[in-house]
Order: C-alpha cells, then sequence, then structure tokens
C-alpha cells in the first residue's frame, strides 16, 4: 500500500523545524538561558544523529525504533557525535544510565509537545520506558579537601597572583557558604550583593529569584577580590584575567585545577560545594524548610536526600564508638 504524503502538509512536520518550534516555545515559556541551551544541545545531538543514519526528516515517520536506536547508540557508543579534540572528553567513553535518561526525558518532552500543538497524532514515545537513574549517594567536600584548596588560593595570592588567587578563593568560599547552583554563581552581578548585611541575590531555574547570605569569613574573601577586580563596565562580579565575564566551564576548570593542585582525587566539582552546604548546614539547623528556600529548590525531595545522607554520615560517625568487634576486644 502506497501512502500519498501532501508536501505541503509535511513542512510542518519537519524534525528540524519542530525542533526549532519547541526551542521558541520554551523561550517563550521564560525558561532560564541554561535550560535553553541543554534543550537545544541535546536536540542538536538528535539531530545529528538523525541526518547520519538518513532518516526522513518527516517526523511522522519516526517510530518507537528510531527513539531505540538512538537511546541504544547513546548507552553503548564510545567517541559519541563525531566530536574530535578539547572539550570532546565526556563522549569518549560509554555514557552513564542518567544520560541515557536525560535524551529520553528531553526527547518526550519534544514529541508530547508537538502533539499537543497538533504537528503529530501520537508520540513515538508512548511505548518506550526508561527508568529514572537511582539517586547516588551525596558525598560533600571534607574539611580537609576545603582546606587544601584555599592553602592553594593563598599560596597563589602570597606570590604575586593576588587577582586570580582573591577570585577563586572567594568563589569557593561563595559556593561553601549559599549552595547556589554553578549558573546561579556566573550570574551574579555586583548590584546583586549587599556589603552591609552579606545578602546576595541570586536567580535560579525558572528565573525565580531569591535571596542568600553569606558569613564573615566569605564576606572578606569577597571584599578583597573586589579590591583587585578590574573597575570596568562588566555587571557581573567573576572576571577573567582578560576581564571578561568568568563563564561555567571557566568555574569548573579552576575548581578541577586546584583539586589537581593539592592532590585531591575524590570525584565531583563545582556542584559538589552544593552538598557540602547542605549537609553542614543541617547539622547546625535541623530546620529543612529553611534548607529548601536557601537552595531554592520547588519541593521536598531532594531536601529529603540531604537528610538520608546526613543520618547516614551521623551513623557510620557513630558505630566507630559502637563497632561490636572493637569493643568485643577481638584479635
Amino acid at each position: 500500500m502506497v501512502t500519498y504524503v501532501n508536501p505541503q502538509a509535511s513542512l510542518g512536520t519537519s524534525l528540524k523545524s519542530l525542533v526549532k518550534g519547541f526551542i521558541l516555545t520554551k523561550q517563550t515559556e521564560d525558561k532560564s538561558p541554561r535550560t535553553v541551551e541543554y534543550y537545544q544541545e541535546n536536540l542538536n545531538r538528535f539531530l545529528w544523529y538523525a541526518e547520519k543514519e538518513n532518516w526522513s526528516d518527516d517526523a511522522r515517520f519516526l517510530n518507537e525504533w528510531h527513539i531505540r536506536e538512538f537511546l541504544g547508540y547513546v548507552a553503548t557508543e564510545t567517541h559519541r557525535w563525531g566530536l574530535k579534540g578539547n572539550g570532546s572528553e565526556t563522549s569518549w567513553h560509554k555514557a552513564s544510565h542518567s544520560t541515557v535518561h536525560h535524551y529520553f526525558v528531553v526527547l518526550s518532552c519534544l514529541f508530547s509537545w508537538a502533539v499537543c500543538e497538533g504537528f503529530l497524532h501520537e508520540s513515538p514515545m508512548v511505548k518506550i520506558k526508561v527508568s529514572k537513574p537511582k539517586p547516588k549517594v551525596v558525598t560533600p567536600y571534607t574539611t580537609e579537601e576545603i582546606k587544601k584548596m584555599l592553602a592553594v588560593c593563598n599560596y597563589d595570592y602570597e606570590h604575586n597572583a593576588k587577582f586570580l588567587a582573591s577570585r577563586n578563593r572567594a568563589i569557593i568560599l561563595v559556593l561553601l557558604d549559599t549552595g547556589i547552583r554553578l549558573s546561579e554563581l556566573v550570574g551574579m552581578t555586583i548590584s546583586d550583593i549587599d556589603s552591609e548585611t552579606g545578602s546576595i541575590k541570586v536567580t535560579g531555574k525558572g528565573a525565580k529569584e531569591r535571596m542568600v547570605r553569606i558569613g564573615k569569613t566569605a564576606q572578606k574573601a569577597l571584599w578583597r577580590y573586589l579590591i583587585y577586580r578590574p573597575n570596568n563596565s562588566m555587571k557581573e562580579i567573576w572576571l577573567t584575567e582578560e576581564a571578561k565575564p568568568l563563564d561555567q566551564s571557566g568555574v569548573q576548570s579552576l575548581i578541577k585545577r586546584l583539586k589537581q593542585r593539592t592532590g585531591i582525587t575524590s570525584q565531583g566539582s563545582v556542584h559538589r560545594f552544593r552538598h557540602t552546604f547542605a549537609l553542614n548546614f543541617l547539622r547546625a539547623d535541623k530546620n529543612v524548610f529553611n534548607l529548601q528556600y536557601l537552595l531554592g529548590h520547588s519541593d521536598l525531595d531532594m531536601v529529603k536526600r540531604y537528610t538520608a545522607a546526613l543520618g547516614m554520615e551521623d551513623a557510620l560517625e557513630a558505630h566507630k564508638k559502637a563497632s561490636p568487634a572493637d569493643l568485643m576486644g577481638l584479635k
């Protein structure tokens, strides 16, 4: 049986056109630039794969097996997306289940939107199930690790790298004292800081604003950095040596370098400061609603993970005093 396709009708169901319309919709829904970028990057890779495999650009011809094939590629292929050179290292090994789930969620959002808009009759995702990744154990930086990173900053400061050293120290202490996200950190502006109270206005997911606070130690570090920060027209707080705004990859890189110089081999980078703040805050203040507000979470799901992690840490610490084998004096 031959299916007749109206060429004019297919224009509205072009896969590339649907992706463009979906991204425009997310932008008009006032999603944060980082969220829009996240959708765009993932869907660009989906389009790259569709073109590589010579799929029809008419989304009506896509079915569940196309999607399964793509997710299988993400899950098993090394050196994905045809990327080479610096910056492509994360695609050189098999993707985690979490990464596969991210693509599943993005594609589900795209095709659900296309159905709601009337471009497709049915989503090719309806029969596909990808389980949510199991939550990983929350592991904060240890006090010793924090001290080692700050010691490197102090060393650099004393050896005439005053701008970079004061900036890096301030970044570490602001992250540690607030638990803000990486995107919130790089989005901070001079006008967001209240130097009298230590309060900082940050813009989180969904362009939601909230106030956080830094203590005296972080305030002093930020004050010292601002002394050496170039007095230019840039509104962003964090700048590079070239006096340009420091972006997310720049912050990730500086933390990576600090860890390498100190010999810290534990996993995690910037986001791990968020875990460190959360667990230490819960130890001092048991109010989960305070923590929920400070972290900018819309619900208590993630906060519950922090309370569970705190319970685990406290239980392991208590075991040092209650080990049955040790108390029995066994040899």
